[in-house]
């Protein structure tokens, strides 16, 4: 699917320039599918109007609670902290957990594609990765406009496209056989993506 990793690889050189997550712009695919998803005015170009997006949509109700997230038995990503195991559909989740816990976090996330195994130590303040060079993807699938953003539709267009890869190629991989339109992120920025939501 070269047009759609021709644009992905655009809007990832136009990243090199900026100076926070949330200024990271987003491959139009990608926005158009949150536009259609929240209902937003105009199509969200970067990651911080995705963000504003989403707590626009969920008002009081957001950030959300532990219980909230998107838990799953037999999710790919797996949280610990000292006397709690989580799973998880979706990595951010699992990032997600210092900030409403207070707790750090081990996460062990198995990729969709190999099963290959990224390990992160998240706190409130950092995240550690191995390997170093992990990445995060990001999309959203194809929604009816028409219907309202409730949490299970948000998740159900999210969760299923946010998956931790060792690497960039591992994440290509995965990408030219989806269903959705992607990006990639480092991990590290992951991390700056879930505070941003809880600070939202």
């Amino acid at each position: 699917m070269p047009e759609r990793n021709a644009v992905r690889d655009e809007a990832n050189d136009e990243s090199s320039a900026v100076e926070s997550v949330e200024e990271r712009p987003l491959p139009p695919g990608i926005g158009e599918n949150i536009e259609a998803l929240f209902g937003t005015d105009e199509r969200p170009e970067t990651v911080g109007a995705w963000v504003e997006a989403v707590a626009a949509a969920f008002d009081d109700d957001w950030p959300p609670a532990v219980a909230d997230l998107c838990h799953d038995d037999e999710g790919r990503h797996r949280a610990e902290t000292d006397d709690r195991s989580y799973r998880f559909v979706c990595v951010l989740d699992a990032v997600m957990l210092p900030f409403l816990t207070g707790e750090s976090v081990e996460v062990r996330s198995e990729g969709p594609e190999t099963g290959e195994t990224v390990t992160s130590r998240v706190s409130r303040s950092d995240i550690e990765t191995d390997p170093e060079d992990a990445v995060l993807s990001f999309g959203v699938a194809s929604v009816d406009s028409d219907a309202d953003p409730t949490p299970r539709r948000t998740y159900e267009s999210l969760c299923p496209y946010v998956h931790a890869f060792p690497d960039e190629d591992a994440y290509r991989r995965w990408n030219d056989r989806t269903d959705a339109p992607t990006t990639a992120l480092p991990l590290s920025e992951g991390f700056e993506l879930a505070r941003a939501l809880i600070r939202a």
